[in-house]
């Protein structure tokens, strides 16, 4: 009996989620297994997977922690980030989670804070990320720049990043599908393929449904967390990403990792 098997799925009118947690190599950090740690201990009665390559022997995590279960794919998706942007845009590798209603990409760069996984599936969204803009100048602005944030992220096409993600798998693959008919294959950052191509490309925009800045910031954080942290009232988002790049000092009181 394999372990989803062994998941109790709860109400069955509620939607299944499988959280996703791609690892590249057999030893993590220290703040990588506390974000490892810091999932199981918050999101541990959904189903957990470590994605990772077919040639890496991870026995020792399940070992550590039971409630893993390892799916591997090929070994040059991992070999860089050309390589994982191509696995995170091939149909292939959502038809194996195909029996989840919603995914949920959780890097090791990534902080969950409280179970609201059900309810941010519920919301009707086909994908949701921590908005992000690729410009340094809104890497760590403070709380008194939270009109300056605001400002650009009203302004500016904003990519929802993927290392922190929610997304719905049919619709992942409807909309890769058609995508994949229409255009040569995408060659970026799969984040911005799902995000600003989504919205760009005209066609594109019927197929996937986002949040508006203001209600993916109450998903995740990312960049400037002081200035977001203005913005939405102060309330901490369901998790965060990158929280060791952008300001790791606004983070201090609300992230502990035990050695």
């Amino acid at each position: 009996m394999n372990k989803i098997s062994k998941k109790v799925k709860g109400n069955k009118s509620e939607p299944s989620v499988v959280i996703v947690i791609p690892i590249y190599q057999a030893e993590i950090s220290v703040t990588e297994e506390g974000s490892l740690r810091q999932c199981i201990d918050v999101l541990g009665k959904y189903a957990i997977k470590i994605v990772k390559p077919r040639g890496l022997n991870l026995d020792h995590w399940v070992k550590k922690y039971p409630l893993l279960d390892l799916v591997s794919f090929a070994d040059d998706y991992f070999l860089g980030t050309a390589g994982y942007n191509r696995l995170m845009t091939t149909i292939s590798f959502y038809e194996v989670f195909r029996s989840f209603d919603f995914m949920l990409i959780y890097q090791l760069d990534a902080y969950v804070f409280r179970d609201e996984l059900i309810n941010w599936c519920k919301k009707g969204f086909d994908y949701i990320g921590a908005p992000s803009l690729h410009q340094e100048a809104y890497d760590k602005l403070q709380g008194s720049s939270k009109q300056i944030y605001a400002d650009a992220l009203s302004s500016n096409r904003v990519v929802y990043n993927g290392g922190l993600s929610l997304r719905k798998i049919s619709s992942i693959i409807r909309y890769l599908k058609i995508y994949n008919r229409a255009y040569s294959p995408w060659k970026g950052n799969e984040d911005m393929l799902f995000s600003q191509e989504a919205t760009r490309l005209i066609p594109m925009k019927l197929f996937l449904k986002l949040p508006d800045w203001q209600t993916a910031l109450r998903f995740a954080f990312e960049k400037s967390p002081a200035a977001t942290f203005e913005l939405t009232d102060k309330h901490l988002p369901f998790a965060c990403h990158a929280w060791e790049r952008y300001d790791p000092e606004f983070w201090s009181p609300y992230i502990v990792i035990k050695q």
